[in-house]
Formats: structure tokens, sequence, C-alpha cells
């Protein structure tokens, strides 16, 4: 099983590479003389690989929420201020990086666990803008000075 788990790890890091190894990731030796990444990078997927399901669910959730918010991307959406458009980008490429920097696990029940998503972005201002009531014109009334037109003589 750990030779397996090598061995489906090295192909997800380094496609088609071939290799020498005693079955452990410290005796890894690429054919091509390629250095070996930091033992950060083949514990981050050996991880990956040990969780893969826990993974898939993570992606299918992010995906849904990327989903989601491709709405507030488009340039026509009427967003208030230049920063709201700003945070919807920010929640987005959070959503994207999840997958490198999460350590999802599955419960007992199968539901997802160890994952912190980022928040929904807020418009800046979280109340509606209602514009002002149109100001009450007094009514203006008119009186002619002087003899109406009709009395005026025509040249």
């Amino acid at each position: 099983m750990v030779h397996y788990m090598l061995a489906q790890v090295l192909e997800n890091l380094f496609p088609g590479k071939t290799y020498t190894s005693d079955g452990t990731w410290e005796s890894v030796v690429f054919d091509n003389g390629m250095a070996r990444v930091p033992d950060e990078w083949y514990e981050r997927e050996l991880y990956k690989v040990t969780n893969a399901e826990a993974f898939n669910k993570l992606r299918e959730e992010r995906n849904t929420r990327l989903n989601e918010s491709d709405r507030y991307m488009n340039r026509d959406y009427p967003h208030l201020f230049n920063q709201d458009f700003r945070k919807w980008m920010d929640y987005r490429q959070a959503l994207r990086v999840l997958p490198m920097t999460a350590q999802p696990t599955l419960d007992k029940d199968g539901n997802l666990t160890g994952v912190e998503w980022p928040a929904f972005p807020t418009p800046a201002f979280p109340t509606p803008i209602v514009p002002p009531e149109e100001p009450v014109q007094p009514e203006v009334v008119i009186e002619p000075i002087g003899e109406p037109v009709e009395n005026y003589p025509r040249i």
C-alpha cells in the first residue's frame, strides 16, 4: 500500500517521469537527474491522495460557489462601488486556492470538515440607497398685471 501511495503521489507531481526507489520518498532518484521537490510538496500530495474523496467534495462545493458568484464578476452587474467588485474578485480567488491550502476530511457521516470557507462579500452599503422624496412644490398662482392681451391693439 505504501509503495502504491508513493507511486500515485509521484505520478501526480511528475506525470510520466521515471525514477527508482526502495518504496520510500527519501530514496527516490529521478532517472533524468531531476532534483526532488521539497518534502512539503510530497506530504501535501500524499494528504490529497489519502483524502481524495474529501478533496473531491471540496472541489464540488468550491465550484458551486464559484458558479453562484459568476454574475457578480460581470462588468454590467450594478455594483455601487469599485470596492464591491474587488471584494468579489478576492472572494473568488480565495475559493480558487482552497484546494491548495485547506486540509479537508470527511466526518463519519461523509460531511466535509476541516475547511474554512471565505466570507461571502457584503456591499459597501448593506442597505439600498433610497433617493429622497421629491419636495412638494407650493402651488404658484400667477395673477395678470394690467389689461388682458386681447385688449391690446393689433399692429
